[in-house]
């Protein structure tokens, strides 16, 4: 121990002793102001020993803090000499964390409690998935019969389609993007909160339909310009026209009134030829679908072949009476 240690040892020694001599002295006192003196002492002893505790705890204190200080100095250039791997480390932890958080916030959606915007984003995904309208797509959020339905339309039409979300919380789709009618006929697009898997294969398969849809049409026109026909009557309620009017069992002018010649002009007009002078002919429009043919109230079904275009007969009716008619070529 050396001299300055020894004098601060003896000195706290002698602090004691005085404290408790002057304890002693003012218990002992009986004249206040002797006790007054001697307290005052006693405080001041006190206040010294407080302020050397303070000394000592603030060099204790100090120290520490040059330890950390230290310390610190030295992690920062272990840190820098790792940066690199550092810095690559956390931006994977964190991309980690924020896949971790989308997916955890897109797994915990129920696709039956969505609200009005995110029900507009699910049928969105959808329509990214068709060739953009020529402006913007209006939707519109209602709810029928305890199901909420989203009709789609561009400005202000609003019959472009219908979605709705069913009982068990999957999206559906009606009219234009399917391709079906009416209310009662609805296609699944996704059975999950964004997921377009289901749609992007249905679009993909309807597409192609399309296109062979498109094809045959195209071929069965190319066929019938410049071709000429006739449609007559082949039976009247099952029976031969010509027999059944020999029989007065159909009308006498039934083939007559009923045979029409056919000239197909272009690709959507034909000539009509109508027998008996005083019904003159006249022009019409026609159309095609992917097996019918369609010339006013006929609708004649057709099929694509080797040989080119081949007819079916097709039915219709006549105050109750069924007339079988078919179509020839000329």
């Amino acid at each position: 121990m050396n001299k300055e240690d020894k004098n601060q040892t003896r000195s706290l020694k002698n602090d004691r002793s005085n404290k408790d001599l002057l304890r002693t002295e003012i218990n002992n006192a009986t004249d206040p102001n002797v006790r007054l003196e001697l307290t005052k002492m006693l405080l001041e002893i006190e206040n010294e020993e407080k302020k050397r505790k303070v000394r000592r705890w603030a060099f204790v204190g100090a120290l520490i803090l040059g330890i950390i200080l230290l310390l610190l100095y030295l992690g920062t250039q272990e840190t820098k000499e790792k940066q690199p791997n550092s810095s690559i480390e956390a931006k994977t932890s964190m991309s980690t964390e924020e896949s971790t958080v989308s997916t955890t916030t897109d797994s915990s959606i129920s696709e039956t409690n969505l609200t009005e915007e995110q029900l507009k984003k699910w049928v969105m995904s959808i329509l990214d998935l068709l060739p953009p309208p020529s402006t913007r797509y209006v939707l519109d959020v209602y709810t029928e019969n305890d199901l909420v339905y989203i009709r789609v339309g561009v400005d202000q039409s609003d019959n472009l389609s219908i979605f709705r979300v069913n009982h068990r919380g999957e999206l559906e789709a009606s009219v234009a993007i399917t391709g079906v009618l009416g209310k009662e006929n609805w296609t699944l697009m996704s059975d999950k909160y964004l997921d377009t898997t289901i749609a992007s294969e249905f679009l993909k398969e309807r597409d192609k339909k399309i296109t062979s849809n498109n094809s045959n049409i195209n071929k069965a026109r190319e066929i019938l310009i410049g071709k000429k026909y006739t449609i007559v009557p082949e039976l009247y309620d099952g029976q031969d026209a010509t027999q059944a009017m020999d029989d007065n069992k159909a009308p006498q002018n039934l083939i007559h009134d009923g045979a029409q010649d056919i000239e197909f002009l272009n690709d959507t007009e034909v000539h009509i030829g109508l027998l008996g002078n005083y019904r003159p002919d006249f022009d019409d429009t026609y159309s095609l679908t992917k097996d019918t043919l369609i010339i006013r109230d006929n609708h004649i079904p057709y099929t694509i072949n080797d040989q080119g275009i081949s007819f079916s007969s097709w039915t219709s009716d006549m105050d109750g009476h069924t007339i079988t008619w078919q179509i020839r070529e000329r």
